[in-house]
């Protein structure tokens, strides 16, 4: 990992803080025991290597006033800041409003870079070592706001940046529709297998 870091860090091309390019905040911290209500809740657990599943979202009912700071906006990066494994999506806008819970920390780009982009890299082999190095904990992971902020990624231009999370999303398409077939043709096998059994 250290080698990986230190070839990324003497690496010439120009980079950015997201301290620079993003806002920052912590999810909403809820009670144990909340009544379901018109707010949908993101927890760890909804975010998986593909995204979030938002088919399964908690909700629970709040002052709308009270929550406006933490209310997500499409294009959001959630970064699993807790818990034991690293998890980063971005947030595609509901029918609904939606927060996170108090375990992912929020990245919203302010300026010329796109949350979809910012996932990628995250996600990349250089973003993961960057994630690793700001985690405070031991046994669970505890990323540090501060060290969130402090880590540069690649400054490269828009156009760039719509072209990587084009190829990436058209893959996720292919994958997606792959697995959903390969799902119905073992269902298949599995019936015909049953039907002949005796």
């Amino acid at each position: 990992m250290t080698d990986i870091l230190n070839e990324y860090k003497l690496n010439q091309i120009k980079k950015v803080k997201l301290g620079d390019i993003a806002e920052i905040f912590k999810g909403k911290a809820l009670p144990a025991k909340t009544k379901s209500g018109e707010f949908a809740l993101i927890n760890l657990r909804d975010m998986t290597e593909i995204g979030v599943d938002y088919s399964q979202l908690q909700t629970f009912s709040a002052d709308r006033k009270t929550l406006l700071h933490f209310l997500l906006q499409e294009g959001d990066v959630l970064i699993a800041s807790k818990g034991t494994v690293k998890k980063v999506a971005v947030f595609e806008k509901q029918d609904r409003d939606v927060v996170a819970s108090s375990n992912i920390t929020i990245l919203r780009p302010t300026q010329k870079v796109y949350g979809q982009y910012i996932k990628l890299f995250l996600d990349s082999a250089v973003g993961e070592a960057l994630l690793e190095s700001v985690n405070k904990g031991k046994s669970v992971m505890n990323l540090s706001t501060q060290g969130i902020l402090g880590i540069e990624i690649p400054d490269i231009p828009t156009v760039k940046q719509a072209y990587l999370i084009n190829r990436y999303q058209q893959g996720l398409s292919d994958y997606k529709r792959k697995i959903a077939r390969a799902k119905q043709e073992w269902q298949k096998i599995q019936a015909d297998i049953e039907r002949n059994l005796f």
